[in-house]
């Protein structure tokens, strides 16, 4: 059959134009258990009955999923068999290769989905990725990957006005920016602050007294200090990150990788290489955006100081992956180091 965009998959559903077996998966986990259950329901109904519905989940049983595939619908034009985040990587090869055995045992009036909405195999990536190709030819898959920065706005804008509120384009693009682009967390910090937003409309100062900022955000907000020279609100933002809890290893990975998207994008800049293909050459996918963001950033701070700062933050990393040291202490002795390189490394004034 085919992979299908989502346009596609919902025409599929709307005309009823049903295959034998599915695949829902992806890293967006929201749209994949939305897509899920909008395709239960459309096959068997909201409330199906044990005799034409089998659901196996994690470490399935073969046999019970084999019988299962097996089935005669009673009363019903199906037999739906959904199997949700079955555990690839905890399956032998002989248990993987009678799993796509059984896959290709589902005919009608047998539906099987197979869904994998919080799982992505690991160990065993290939023996999935090639169930998904075989699944392709014979039935139909749906690949859900994280949105855009265009595509989470407008979410974030209808969830809003599922509240009874608006919210403008800068607005909802702030709250990305605090949030990250997992759309569980967006969906319930859009709907929290709508519920406590007094007005009409969610504002900034709404968004900034309530979001939950992530790691990433708050440590790009301490790099972005560095970079700028501002001691005071890079030192205030470590104090917060630490009064917060986070881990001082995961900081600095963050950190870096601010670091090294600003790189990545200047040397692309002097070389005359377009974002687009940074972004492709390097997998950001929907995280190109932060490519525009380490740019700006980093306007004013020349290449050489963004060399030195990122020689600082891999001592860093050996540091403390080697040694035991008191890692607030540390941590301030490099921040400071940072933006020393980042004073004296100013392109403009």
């Amino acid at each position: 059959m085919a992979k299908l965009t989502e346009t596609e998959f919902k025409k599929m559903i709307k005309g009823k134009n049903y295959s034998s077996v599915y695949a829902i998966y992806g890293n967006e986990q929201l749209l994949i258990k939305g897509y899920t259950k909008k395709l239960v329901q459309a096959i068997i109904g909201k409330k199906p009955n044990e005799f034409n519905y089998h659901e196996f989940e994690g470490d399935i049983n073969l046999d019970d999923f084999a019988a299962s595939v097996q089935f005669v619908p009673f009363m019903s034009e199906f037999n739906c068999v959904l199997v949700s985040d079955v555990h690839f990587d905890s399956m032998d090869k002989s248990d993987i290769d009678r799993f796509k055995d059984i896959v290709a045992l589902a005919v009608m009036p047998t539906i099987l989905i197979i869904s994998m909405p919080t799982y992505i195999p690991s160990k065993n990536k290939a023996a999935f990725n090639s169930l998904i190709k075989s699944i392709e030819k014979s039935g139909i898959t749906l690949e859900l990957q994280k949105l855009n920065q265009s595509m989470l706005e407008k979410y974030v804008a209808k969830w809003a006005n599922e509240n009874g509120k608006m919210i403008s384009h800068i607005n909802a693009s702030k709250l990305i920016t605090y949030c990250g682009d997992d759309l569980n967390l967006l969906k319930n910090e859009t709907n929290k602050i709508a519920s406590y937003a007094k007005g009409e409309e969610i504002t900034l100062e709404d968004i900034n007294k309530l979001a939950t900022v992530n790691l990433e955000a708050k440590v790009f907000n301490l790099s972005d200090a560095v970079l700028s020279g501002d001691g005071q609100r890079a030192y205030n933002t470590l104090d917060q990150l630490f009064y917060q809890r986070e881990e001082p290893i995961m900081m600095l990975y963050v950190l870096g990788m601010s670091y090294i998207d600003a790189y990545r994008i200047r040397v692309a800049d002097e070389c005359g290489v377009l974002k687009d293909d940074v972004a492709k050459d390097f997998s950001y996918k929907n995280r190109a955006f932060t490519l525009a963001n380490a740019r700006k950033s980093t306007s004013k701070v020349t290449t050489e100081a963004l060399r030195k700062s990122l020689d600082v933050l891999i001592e860093a990393d050996e540091r403390f992956k080697t040694t035991t040291t008191n890692s607030r202490l540390y941590m301030e002795q490099v921040i400071s180091r940072l933006l020393q390189i980042s004073r004296e490394g100013r392109a403009y004034g």
